[in-house]
């Protein structure tokens, strides 16, 4: 079971799913990879899979646009000084830096490009600790028009490099796929994993789910009925449980 406590920085460590229907979407979840949820605080819970965190869970603010959106939070050791890093690097902050309880901070902010994105300042526990298996993350995705602006935001941010296979590093580690697109909203999005990535894409579509990346060339991407999009792929050989 891999379990992790520790981020690089400005590497992806943290998801959740913001909705408008958090009964809804915690079944839907639940019923596509087997995931538990405990409550946080009144509007927030955790997913669990096996007793170990893989994610939240967030009721969507009243006035917030309808649909609901997976958001990718990239981990920092100081959350002022990316705030700033942010806005100098031509990204806008949407929320400064707020304390999470005794957890940590967090800011929410837009990329160049428009893609939402948020900064996780970790106390003790830095973000995800299961991945890498099915029913957990596996990845994530950044979808933007052009890669090059991303490459420069990110770059600039934290020394992300752009590969010539599209695979987004940081020190030569692969942290996430960048598929230039200019089809649908740009946007982070997780890789959520599967023993059979074709089996969970139908048991999805016959929850309610639709297929808006059928995956012939990129993973398969799935809008659930409330409208997060997230893909999924094949688990790395050796994770047990899950979907």
């Amino acid at each position: 079971m891999p379990r992790r406590t520790r981020y690089a920085l400005g590497a992806p460590c943290w998801a959740d799913c913001i909705t408008p229907d958090l009964s809804g979407s915690r079944d839907f979840y639940s019923a596509l990879f087997g995931w538990e949820f405990v409550t946080e605080s009144p509007d927030y819970q955790l997913a669990l899979l096996g007793g170990e965190i893989i994610g939240g869970f967030g009721a969507a603010p009243a006035g917030m646009p309808p649909g609901a959106v997976w958001n990718t939070y990239l981990a920092t050791k100081d959350a002022d000084d990316s705030c700033t890093q942010v806005g100098r690097h031509g990204g806008r902050v949407v929320m400064p830096p707020v304390p999470v309880g005794a957890n940590g901070r967090l800011f929410l902010a837009v990329d160049p490009s428009g893609v939402a994105i948020g900064f996780w300042e970790g106390h003790r526990a830095e973000g995800v600790v299961l991945a890498d298996e099915p029913g957990a993350i596996c990845g994530h995705e950044l979808r933007v028009p052009l890669a090059a602006t991303a490459e420069a935001f990110y770059g600039a941010l934290f020394g992300y490099r752009l590969t010539g296979d599209g695979e987004f590093e940081l020190d030569g580690v692969g942290q996430a796929r960048v598929v230039e697109s200019d089809q649908g909203r740009p946007q982070w999005l997780p890789h959520l994993g599967a023993h059979d990535p074709a089996d969970t894409v139908h048991r999805a579509v016959e929850l309610g789910a639709r297929l808006i990346r059928p995956g012939r060339e990129e993973p398969p991407v799935l809008r659930d009925p409330w409208g997060a999009e997230f893909g999924v792929v094949a688990a790395p050989a050796g994770g047990g449980g899950g979907a």
